[in-house]
């Protein structure tokens, strides 16, 4: 027979279950929002410090709006510029391949007058190749156009969604640095676990969170970044675009942004520019190679190993599944993952081998 407290619990987590449910449909449109805003919370959070270590403590609002501020500063106005220049190239690019497909001209430059048959036939096979493409990609463009006209609407009512999103994002960041310790303590107060276990989780969220985005995406923007001005500097067309192509192909394990520096390289080679050839292989292998291996060891904090393939295929599968947020998001879920896994394994795992042990001894 069922007794009254057995009632009251039956009664209540049936409540919470569906309160916590609708709970989630309501949030989960701003998950990824919210997940950004706290990434983001614990990246700038030694700055947060730092402006109220000089405010004394006070005026926490003041501090975590001076620190959102800053964030947004850092984070966007690079960003237009690189959407803005990558925009303005794309559309020279197209308009010389356009151009290049009515005239029926090859879309390379004229070869120097002593250039070896070999190159010459190289030259040939690229030229066939980029024609077949610029005819391909001309077709598409035109379909590509279409729908743009066609789905005109959706890109507002998207622009509205984004202004929202953007709203929201820049608010929760703000809370999330303000009451971060308020929110730490609540986790740990309803957590079934001990306050041990409660910090170490949260430490090692925040580490993960600092050494994935520090140690991998950021080195990856800067390595990206050091490619397009070399490539700008030896003369390589649309250096912003293939600049925004290093930043992804960084985060192939060993090949990283020579993916796209060496065709780069072959490129200038075939039209005849020996010395910027050398120039962009010596950009590369110096100053390229040099922000991996400065950067990358002194970001990734001790204590915190993430194979740069998982990197790789979380930034993937993150992309295919959240869209663009998910460059971000995808690696930061995996960490997290991999770091439950590591506490899993050191308060479960060893507590019942210790269990084990003791028992065989008595």
């Amino acid at each position: 027979m069922l007794t009254h407290r057995t009632l009251q619990l039956s009664f209540f987590f049936v409540i919470f279950g569906i309160t916590a449910v609708l709970g989630f449909f309501i949030f989960r449109p701003y998950l990824n929002t919210l997940v950004l805003a706290a990434t983001f919370a614990i990246i700038f959070y030694p700055m947060y410090q730092r402006l109220m270590t000089q405010f004394k403590g006070r005026f926490p609002g003041v501090c975590s709006g001076l620190t959102v501020l800053i964030a947004s500063l850092i984070l966007f106005i690079p960003s237009a510029l690189l959407g803005t220049q990558v925009f303005r190239e794309a559309t020279v690019v197209y308009s010389r391949l356009s151009l290049a497909n009515q005239t029926e001209q090859p879309p390379l430059p004229p070869a120097p007058d002593n250039t070896s048959p070999f190159v010459l036939q190289i030259r040939d096979k690229l030229d066939a190749g980029i024609t077949s493409l610029i005819i391909n990609f001309d077709q598409l463009a035109h379909e590509a156009f279409g729908w743009v006209l066609s789905n005109a609407g959706n890109f507002s009512m998207r622009l509205g969604q984004f202004s929202i999103r953007f709203f929201i994002w820049f608010l929760a960041f703000y809370y999330f640095l303000r009451d971060g310790h308020h929110i730490r303590k609540v986790f740990i107060a309803l957590s079934p676990l001990s306050d041990k276990y409660d910090n170490e989780i949260a430490n090692r969220v925040s580490v993960a969170v600092k050494s994935v985005v520090g140690g991998s995406l950021i080195v990856a923007v800067l390595q990206g970044l050091a490619a397009g001005v070399g490539m700008w500097i030896f003369g390589v067309p649309a250096p912003a675009i293939w600049g925004s192509v290093a930043v992804m192909t960084a985060l192939v394990p060993s090949i990283g942004t020579a993916l796209v520096i060496l065709p780069a390289a072959g490129y200038l080679f075939l039209i005849g520019h020996t010395g910027p050839t050398i120039g962009l292989l010596i950009w590369g292998l110096t100053i390229v190679n040099i922000i991996d291996n400065l950067l990358r060891p002194k970001l990734i904090q001790r204590g915190t190993k993430i194979h740069p393939l998982m990197v790789l295929l979380s930034v993937l599968g993150g992309i295919a599944l959240l869209g663009p947020v998910g460059f971000l998001i995808g690696p930061i879920v995996v960490s997290l993952l991999i770091e439950f896994l590591g506490i899993y394994n050191e308060m479960i795992l060893h507590h019942r081998d210790a269990t084990l042990t003791n028992s065989q001894v008595s």
